[in-house]
């Protein structure tokens, strides 16, 4: 029976990716849960795998080619499929195409391109001024904002991605003493969520100064007696999920108009990578120790960086945090990642002078602030909420009580 594969949805930030390589090719014998492709989102790489055991009869998306989630990419069946088995053709096609396969002296992009052109294209080719261009091409042309009709490609004959890359390279576009930066599929996607968060989350902030100096004993106990990198974000989490105890409408989603308070916490952790910004997801914080959220948070923030993080590591997330301390940053308050209700901004440690009833004392503060969702969580469930979280940092020996 033939089986077809779908280009699986990637989360919450985009249905669309990029194929970015094979590592099947039609006749190639697979498992159930052998990697086809490799596929590029606006967050990660997302591997894509086989459901069923057979032969691979058709890959219908190429290396480079943006494919909707949903989609169709590969058909698989036994050796009697693959005999019986044809493309559709495509639909209100009505013009007789010649195929032309031109042949590659070195590779370029991984696969060998088929060029459809009709008939009288053909013989015009030697006198066109400009060149055909790869689907894939096109795509990548249209996300770097260049121009494939005045790109002259190094074989000669087609357009290929590393043409456009290198057209992009050797001129920025500018205008007016000015210079426009195209933006890539990630920045495009951090535009249009933000845009959707200002637009759809009524957000409000609220801002606690914390006495962090027993979270630091606590940091440089765990690490010597734990022998763990602990962070301060990973206290943090920890700190949230027991307080989401009390106040469970931090774990709380505004989906399909409806507010969906989940059971466990989800605590997501902004990473700032060269491209953008990417959110892995630490899942069930509630139950994970503080050394073990140190581990995994260590772990898909290296993935981040390399940009290997799975689909199932990002998104269902219901809380964010964001922290700009390392950058000497004092004070922020970020934008609300829909459709969570909550992200807490948490500043850098700054020793101030704290009066303690009888005269000044030097005290290592943090100031940590929550940007909420009014549909969702009010003002003063916001501020019991934090207050809650700054007495038990202030106390972190209750985390373990």
């Amino acid at each position: 029976m033939i089986k077809e594969i779908l280009m699986p949805k990637a989360g919450q930030t985009t249905d669309a990716a990029v194929v970015v390589e094979w590592k099947v090719k039609p006749g190639d014998k697979v498992e159930r849960g052998t990697v086809l492709l490799e596929a590029e989102t606006d967050k990660a790489i997302l591997p894509v795998e086989s459901f069923t055991t057979g032969v691979v009869i058709d890959i219908l998306a190429q290396e480079g080619e943006t494919v909707e989630g949903g989609d169709v990419v590969c058909v698989i069946g036994d050796a009697k499929d693959a005999a019986s088995y044809s493309r559709s053709s495509e639909s209100g096609t009505t013009e007789a195409v010649q195929e032309q396969v031109v042949t590659q002296k070195e590779p370029d992009d991984g696969f060998l391109p088929i060029i459809k052109r009709t008939v009288d294209e053909i013989k015009l080719s030697s006198e066109a001024t400009s060149f055909p261009a790869m689907p894939n091409s096109k795509q990548l042309a249209k996300e770097l904002g260049v121009d494939v009709g005045v790109i002259k490609p190094i074989n000669g004959e087609y357009i290929t991605r590393r043409d456009v890359e290198a057209a992009a390279k050797v001129k920025p576009q500018s205008a007016g003493g000015y210079t426009v930066m195209p933006m890539g599929r990630m920045r495009k996607t951090i535009a249009r969520r933000m845009m959707e968060s200002v637009s759809t989350i009524p957000s409000f902030q609220v801002t606690v100064s914390v006495d962090v100096r027993q979270v630091i004993d606590l940091k440089k106990q765990m690490e010597v007696l734990r022998q763990v990198k602990v962070s301060y974000n990973d206290i943090i989490a920890k700190a949230l999920s027991i307080v989401a105890k009390d106040f469970p409408m931090v774990n709380a989603r505004y989906e399909n108009d409806e507010i969906r308070v989940y059971e466990h916490t989800n605590v997501g952790l902004a990473v700032g990578i060269e491209d953008g910004l990417i959110v892995p997801v630490i899942k069930n914080v509630d139950m994970l120790s503080i050394q073990d959220i140190a581990k995994t948070s260590k772990a898909f923030i290296d993935k981040a960086r390399k940009g290997t993080l799975l689909a199932d590591e990002m998104g269902s997330g219901s809380v964010t945090i964001s922290n700009l301390g390392m950058y000497g940053v004092d004070h922020f308050t970020a934008i609300v990642n829909p459709p969570e209700s909550a992200i807490f901004a948490i500043g850098g440690i700054e020793v101030k002078p704290i009066w303690d009833g009888s005269s000044f004392k030097p005290v290592e503060m943090m100031t940590i602030t929550g940007s909420f969702d009014h549909k969702i969580i009010d003002g003063a469930y916001a501020a019991r909420l934090l207050d809650a979280l700054r007495t038990l940092l202030e106390h972190p020996v209750m985390m373990f009580a």
